[in-house]
């Protein structure tokens, strides 16, 4: 039972009992510092609650992933320019349910959707992006930059989508 709940529930008892039992005017100032205790314990909690349990580790190079986990199952490369750096790769180890994605860990498993995105303005040209949402709390969405081609970011999110199915 959510904490927030359960300590209303028990502000609201203890404002009946009083009530019941001889509280006289008294009872709209009880029960204002019960709401407040009861808002306060709120913030409190939902800080607390708010935390990331395990802080999963974001990688600098591609030989650290490969040192970790080994060769990766596939690659997906987002900039041919820059297929050596960490940020433009997306590794996938299926058999570990593992993807390295702009140098950070996320379960395969977690991974929830991915669309192609184009980021023109009025005042810029076509910019494409691939959007991979994920159910970790800590990497919740990831905007990977793919260049201006959008038929390029539609194949990059199309593999990704495989690689999503088959881990």
């Amino acid at each position: 039972m959510n904490r927030t709940i359960l300590l209303s529930v028990i502000a609201v008892i203890l404002l009946v009992i009083f009530v019941l039992f001889g509280g006289t005017g008294d009872g709209a100032l009880i029960f204002l510092v019960l709401l407040l205790l009861v808002f306060l314990s709120k913030f409190f909690f939902k800080k607390e609650h708010g935390k990331i349990e395990e802080n999963a580790p974001s990688y600098q190079s591609l030989a650290a992933v490969i040192q970790q986990y080994g060769e990766p199952d596939d690659t997906i490369v987002l900039d041919a320019s820059r297929a050596n750096e960490l940020s433009s790769l997306i590794l996938f180890y299926h058999e570990k349910d593992l993807a390295v994605i702009d140098g950070h860990e996320v379960k395969i498993s977690e991974l929830t959707g991915v669309a192609p995105k184009n980021l023109a303005s009025p005042y810029t040209v076509d910019e494409w992006a691939v959007v991979i949402n994920t159910k970790n709390r800590q990497y919740s969405t990831f905007r990977l930059r793919v260049g201006y081609d959008g038929g390029l970011a539609s194949e990059i999110a199309n593999r990704i989508y495989e690689n999503m199915k088959r881990g």
